[in-house]
């Protein structure tokens, strides 16, 4: 199952192995609209943004799906984007009035798409075997996770600005497969989540001891 929140509305988006995205308005606890994804695969990634009342789907099947939830079932569908050839692990909507779409596949492909445009407008290669990925939503800053045991921040340029394969201390382990990444919505921290059970937090500030 995947989810995103609009905390303006008050209303989640919902979705999965399953052909549509389901909306909740969570003030009622009631469903208020399904929206038919047309396509045979899984939803992997969802995003929205409630000034545009548009929602971005990733899909299975490498595709990236853009919604008008205030169209009908029929018309609803207003871009598909088939650039990725896997898995979309991330797709995620800029909240700006012209923010773009960025998506990620499990080939460490990076591409933005402008919402009105067919096309990707950039592509970034990051390495393959992704796991995870998130965006700040303040800063030119993109993290990526892997399979492999290592974590990248990328700038918007696609510059490596840090590569982390260890935890701290002078005998650090390895750290574990990447499930799961998430910045701090304003601050440059770093939440990652891994298959060996830790769960760390990064920071661009120095510690205090």
């Amino acid at each position: 199952m995947v989810v995103d929140w609009e905390q303006e509305t008050g209303l989640l988006m919902t979705s999965g192995d399953v052909r549509v995205i389901r909306i909740w308005d969570t003030d009622r606890e009631m469903k208020v609209q399904d929206i038919p994804t047309g396509a045979d695969s899984c939803v992997t990634s969802l995003s929205c943004d409630s000034q545009r009342s548009l929602i971005v789907a990733g899909l299975g099947d490498g595709s990236v799906r853009v919604f008008d939830r205030r169209m009908g079932p029929s018309e609803c569908r207003v871009m598909t984007y088939r650039e990725h050839g896997a898995w979309v692990v991330k797709a995620h909507l800029q909240k700006d009035t012209d923010g773009n779409v960025i998506s990620v596949s499990v080939n460490g492909d990076v591409r933005f798409f402008e919402p009105r445009t067919p096309d990707s407008i950039n592509v970034l290669q990051t390495v393959k075997g992704l796991t995870a990925l998130d965006i700040h939503p303040q800063a030119n800053l993109f993290a990526c996770g892997s399979m492999n045991q290592f974590i990248a921040v990328y700038n918007a340029n696609g510059d490596v600005i840090s590569n982390i394969k260890y935890y701290d201390g002078f005998m650090g382990q390895r750290i574990g497969a990447i499930s799961c990444l998430a910045f701090h919505p304003y601050w440059p921290h770093l939440a990652v989540g891994s298959n060996d059970y830790y769960m760390s937090i990064y920071s661009a500030e120095k510690r205090l001891r």
